[in-house]
């Protein structure tokens, strides 16, 4: 079901659930309940795998905890269990998607007509994210075909300024792939100069800026809370020609047909950076 664990449609199943099994996850609040209203609650025999054993003890009460690698426990578990389960998973899974309905969420749905081109055009990319509207959204609509292939920084304390960094480190580790840095006006900020490295080192990344003239998230709260706005809404440079500054290719676009036309006209020897 993708990281919709704060949802309440989510959060029912697991409620519900008389049997828990949770691997490799400190079944914290930044995956659990990033609207911090402690509702997230497992009721049932809840057993956990973990490599650390501090973690089988953590924020819900474990009924059996088991010290082990996931992959190999996961392994071990296939062959001691070699026959499915009649639980219906696969109906129960698709019934709470259906009650979600993210895809015309107004929260997400801006954003489905971007993971759609990309999901497209670059069918096996890691994406990798900053804290900006764009991954919000994605963290509950991108559901990627292999593992290590989405990571961000927008939960947590939502680090400013990683995603670009981290693309360049993604796109070393794994030339064979390609690699798109979700990134906001605001966070760039912080790591812009790298784009300079993404030339010099010729990594093909995509940079894919949402530009909403500020710390949107942030000044929403302000507005919401009666706060008044302070250092949220910044002068944003031209980032097209900085990035043509840095020797690096930069594109307009405003539509979804824009933006495959970006990605499938790339130059294969540096990056790109797209912004909308």
């Amino acid at each position: 079901m993708g990281a919709n664990a704060a949802l309440p449609a989510v959060r029912e199943l697991a409620a519900n659930a008389d049997v828990i099994l949770a691997i490799g996850t400190e079944l914290g609040e930044t995956d659990y309940d990033v609207v911090f209203d402690g509702g997230f609650h497992l009721n049932g025999t809840l057993i956990r795998i973990d490599l650390d054993p501090e973690q089988l003890v953590r924020n819900q009460r474990t009924t059996l905890g088991l010290v082990g690698d996931a992959g190999r426990s996961l392994e071990l578990l296939l062959a001691h269990f070699p026959d499915t389960l009649q639980r219906n998973g696969v109906e129960r899974t698709a019934e709470v998607l259906s009650t979600l309905n993210l895809q015309n969420d107004p929260a997400f749905s801006a954003f489905v007509p971007l993971y759609k081109t990309l999901a497209e055009y670059l069918p096996e990319a890691i994406l990798v994210g900053d804290s900006t509207a764009p991954v919000y959204a994605g963290n509950h609509l991108v559901s990627q075909p292999a593992p290590r292939c989405y990571f961000n920084a927008s939960t947590g304390y939502g680090t400013l300024g990683y995603g670009l960094p981290a693309a360049l480190g993604a796109q070393l580790g794994r030339p064979d792939l390609s690699v798109v840095a979700l990134v906001g006006d605001g966070g760039v900020m912080f790591t812009l100069s790298e784009i300079a490295t993404a030339v010099e080192e010729r990594l093909p990344i995509v940079i894919v800026l949402w530009h909403n003239a500020g710390f949107e998230e942030i000044r929403r709260y302000m507005d919401a809370n009666g706060v008044a706005r302070l250092g949220v809404d910044i002068q944003a440079p031209n980032f097209l020609t900085l990035a043509e500054g840095f020797g690096c290719p930069g594109v307009l676009v405003e539509s979804p047909v824009e933006l495959a036309n970006a990605l499938a006209n790339r130059e294969a020897n540096g990056p790109l950076l797209i912004e909308n």
